[in-house]
């Protein structure tokens, strides 16, 4: 008599069968790399090593050479490239042991480089900058070669206008004594990705592209609201093309900042402050960007506001009344007042 065979006797070794060659396929992948992990790699205390932006996997090689890490820098170049990461060595401080081009570059695979962060903040002024950031800032902004070169002709030559072409954000450069140069090169970059691509040139010099600086920076210090942006960009070409002074309170406030003193209020004692920055006192712009622009506050000053308004006033909520004739701004002004009143009750 013949025996049947069990069908889930089968089933179940195909199971068996198939899990089993899942795991053991897994453990070849995984187990190699764990050895190779888990092999020490390089002797003795680590070195600190940094890689400045823009290094390839050859000239890093030759640092670590000048170090005295490794005296093969040609074969440590080389397997940058075996463990893949000959193109995508990031800038940074590293800890690297001695040892065999293999191990240093295992240990690069691995490593994650030290950066340090910088903000820089929209409405920033200049003198905040340099008294943060210190003189080498300022030494940075002074070097056409960090910005990109299709800005170059157009830079003002002043590195107090310059921070107007650096865009606020926070950057993460490497923790070294050039590391306000990087900081100008990748914030000027930025900008030029966000803002300059909508820039075209007039073939003046840079000199349109610097009064459009100098109106960001107004709105920016003046605008609360990201909305009224190009409104109040508007008022300052309309003020322009009708021969009025712009009459701008940030101005004001900025050039009683240049002589150490901080405004809280613009009171009408203050508009008597005899400085090329006060625009209640002199026509025109002011002759620098009275701070670091934010790209909203940009993108205003390229494309201001079509209505028609000549004058505004601050409500108590940072808002403004904006108004096309002197009467309609005065009836705000008395709106205002009441409203600044009804505030402080």
């Amino acid at each position: 008599m013949k025996m049947k065979s069990s069908l889930p006797g089968k089933v179940l070794y195909f199971v068996f069968l198939v899990i089993s060659l899942t795991f053991f396929g897994a453990l070849a992948q995984y187990l190699p790399q764990q050895l190779v992990i888990a092999i020490p790699m390089g002797g003795g205390e680590p070195l600190e090593i940094l890689v400045s932006p823009g290094m390839n996997a050859v000239e890093v090689a030759r640092v670590f050479a000048s170090t005295g890490l490794t005296d093969r820098p040609a074969e440590l170049s080389r397997w940058f490239a075996k463990v893949g990461i000959d193109r995508r060595i990031r800038p940074g401080l590293y800890r690297i042991r001695r040892g065999s081009p293999w191990e240093i570059a295992r240990q690069m695979a691995l490593a994650e480089p030290e950066v340090s962060g910088i903000t820089l903040f929209p409405g920033e002024t200049f003198e905040t900058l340099i008294a943060r950031l210190g003189e080498a800032f300022q030494g940075a902004l002074g070097k056409d070669e960090l910005f990109p070169k299709k800005l170059r002709p157009s830079l003002p030559r002043e590195p107090r206008s310059r921070i107007a072409f650096l865009l606020p954000e926070t950057y993460s450069v490497t923790p070294f004594e050039g590391n306000m140069d990087e900081l100008v090169m990748v914030a000027s970059a930025l900008w030029m990705q966000r803002i300059g691509k909508l820039v075209s040139d007039p073939g003046d010099g840079g000199a349109l592209l610097l009064k459009k600086a100098i109106v960001a920076s107004l709105v920016e210090r003046e605008a609360k609201q990201r909305c009224e942006r190009p409104l109040i960009a508007g008022v300052i070409r309309n003020r322009s093309a009708a021969g009025m002074k712009l009459q701008i309170d940030a101005t004001v406030v900025y050039a009683w900042s240049l002589r150490g003193v901080e405004l809280k209020r613009v009171l009408f004692r203050d508009l008597e402050i005899d400085s090329p920055y006060n625009t209640y006192l002199y026509a025109g712009l002011p002759p620098a960007p009275i701070c670091i622009p934010s790209e909203g506050s940009w993108l205003a000053s390229l494309e201001p506001g079509e209505e028609p308004y000549l004058f505004y006033v601050a409500m108590p909520d940072g808002s403004h009344l904006f108004s096309k004739t002197f009467s309609e701004h005065s009836e705000a002004i008395k709106r205002s007042r009441k409203a600044f009143e009804s505030s402080q009750r």
